[in-house]
């Protein structure tokens, strides 16, 4: 009886700490990401200027955004994908073919429409000054992270 209890403990023990590693492993993940968001809203705050109610709204609507982009780049992603499944089977002729990309072509154009849509809703938000700043601002933090992460340099430090 007691090699059956020592034998559960051991096993309950070996499977609490896998499920620990693997939650660490998951939090971990995130973490990165968190950071990148809040330094970029904090970096945003400041080259925009912007007051703690206007930041709310505004980072609201940036939000709504970055959702609608996402379905978007999830279509994108099918759409690649289809495209890539047909070209492996080679079961498909060129008039198919011309129908997939026209559709990537499409849902590509919907990306850049909705972009647009949304730095002419800001509008009411900023100032035309303010969301110059903002295109100019998220050009270069995409360029700074995707250095960063690639490992060409550290994200510089605040002047």
């Amino acid at each position: 009886m007691k090699k059956i209890f020592l034998l559960l403990f051991l096993f309950s023990i070996i499977l609490s700490t896998s499920y620990s590693q693997e939650r660490m492993r998951h939090g971990n993940d995130q973490k990165p990401l968190q950071r990148i968001e809040q330094w970029e809203r904090t970096k945003l705050i400041d080259a925009l200027n912007l007051n703690e109610e206007t930041a709310v709204r505004f980072f609201a609507r940036k939000h709504e955004n970055q959702k609608k982009i996402k379905e978007i780049l999830d279509q994108r992603d099918d759409a690649i994908g289809d495209i890539e499944d047909d070209l492996r089977n080679g079961n498909q002729n060129d008039a198919s073919y011309q129908k997939k990309v026209d559709n990537l072509l499409s849902i590509e154009n919907s990306i850049s429409t909705e972009r647009q849509n949304f730095l002419r809703s800001l509008s009411d938000l900023l100032s035309p000054i303010q969301i110059a700043k903002l295109v100019v601002f998220e050009s270069k933090f995409r360029k700074e992270v995707r250095e960063s992460l690639m490992g060409k340099g550290r994200p510089p430090k605040d002047n």
